[in-house]
């Protein structure tokens, strides 16, 4: 059967409405576990330690079995896993659970995302950012429930239950239209001069994987302090918890409004341009809930913050896909395991300044990393990275 699009796309929805799930939530945890701000953030570890080691397996399973296989697996297992962040009695066990859940969001978004690659490739288009807002589609379809189920006073348990079978379901129902094969495409570096090396090959493509790596930590932290801390920061401006728990949601309506005309500003103006923009209107939204300390400018600097994040990781994951002479499954991998990295980061980090001068200025520091990015945006998004600077081929089919 052809891949379709829809089905690619149906796992970016599922995934984003599995990971977030229980975020939304957060503070009914910190509250029943008795938990300080750096005491959760260093919980929150655990789903982001989970995922450091999942996703290099991903990837080396991805380059043996092909993505499709492996979107498959982990969806089964992060819906199996969903309810055990809701039943966890103490914060290690939480820890536990978040670690799992962890894994395998990371091993599902490695494969995902490399099984959107090879579509994209088929097509000569930027459509990374479409199948990213499916994402965003998901994680706002999340917090909304969360919302809705914590006005509501449904068990979390139970919520989370719920949608781990709607996760695992979908993913099963999509299976057929997923690209087959090892869908991480490859593009061949140019040769290297007569009696080179091939340390000098590898040269060509590892200093700018190795740069996009670095700077995808700082993503990372952008992307997760403000679905991580936002309802927390809500409740403490004086919201009830289902009004907190739409702080998430805020933030996602931003990224998929981004992501709804990303892939048109990509090709019209280039993955840099992009980028760049984007996070300076993530460190302007920021700052605008930190100056004006109130809920309503807080949710409006947070939708803002969702549109200029948006760009960062579809712009980064294609771009990882392109590098000349990547091997396969690395350029996707890297960028889920540096990612990773930051999400491991950004509790320890935003935790540990809330305890010490308040979750407001936490928020500050988060700015400030939105704008190093946008003058890093060239180096995130290189020339010969760009879609279309050379042939990109499936190398395994069917």
């Amino acid at each position: 059967m052809r891949p379709r699009a829809a089905a690619v796309a149906a796992a970016f929805v599922v995934n984003g409405l599995g990971g977030p799930s229980f975020q939304p939530r957060l503070p009914e945890r910190q509250a029943a576990l008795g938990l300080s701000d750096a005491g959760l953030g260093l919980v929150l570890v655990g789903f982001a330690a989970g995922a450091l080691v999942a996703s290099p397996v991903a990837g080396r399973l991805i380059g043996k079995l092909g993505s499709r296989p492996v979107v498959v697996a982990s969806a089964l297992a992060l819906g199996a896993s969903l309810w055990s962040a809701g039943a966890a009695p103490t914060p290690l066990t939480l820890a536990l659970a978040l670690a799992l859940i962890g894994a395998s969001d990371a091993a599902m978004d490695t494969a995902m995302n490399a099984n959107a690659a090879a579509y994209e490739g088929r097509t000569g288009r930027s459509i990374m950012h479409r199948l990213h807002g499916a994402w965003s589609i998901g994680a706002l379809t999340a917090a909304g429930v969360a919302a809705l189920a914590a006005a509501v006073r449904v068990p979390l348990t139970v919520q989370l239950a719920v949608t781990g079978v709607v996760v695992g379901g979908t993913v099963l129902l999509a299976r057929s239209g997923l690209v087959p094969g090892l869908s991480v495409p490859v593009v061949e570096a140019d040769p290297p001069a007569a009696g080179s090396p091939t340390a000098v090959t590898r040269a060509r493509w590892a200093g700018p994987l190795l740069v996009l790596g670095v700077l995808t930590v700082g993503g990372a932290i952008v992307e997760g302090a403000p679905t991580d801390w936002s309802a927390l920061r809500l409740e403490r401006l004086g919201t009830g918890p289902g009004t907190a728990a739409l702080g998430v949601a805020a933030f996602m309506a931003g990224m998929f409004a981004g992501r709804a005309v990303g892939d048109h500003l990509t090709d019209r103006y280039g993955g840099a341009v992009v980028l760049r923009g984007g996070m300076t209107l993530v460190a302007a939204g920021l700052g605008l809930g930190v100056a004006v300390d109130g809920p309503v400018t807080f949710a409006a600097g947070l939708v803002l913050a969702g549109a200029g994040a948006s760009a960062f990781f579809p712009l980064a994951f294609s771009a990882a896909a392109r590098l000349p002479g990547v091997a396969p499954g690395a350029g996707a991998a890297t960028v889920s395991l540096t990612a990773r990295l930051g999400f491991l980061a950004e509790p320890l980090v935003v935790g540990a300044l809330a305890e010490a001068i308040g979750l407001r200025w936490a928020f500050l520091f988060v700015a400030v990393v939105a704008a190093a990015l946008a003058v890093a945006a060239p180096r995130i998004v290189p020339a010969s990275a760009r879609l279309g600077a050379a042939p990109i081929t499936d190398v395994r089919a069917g």
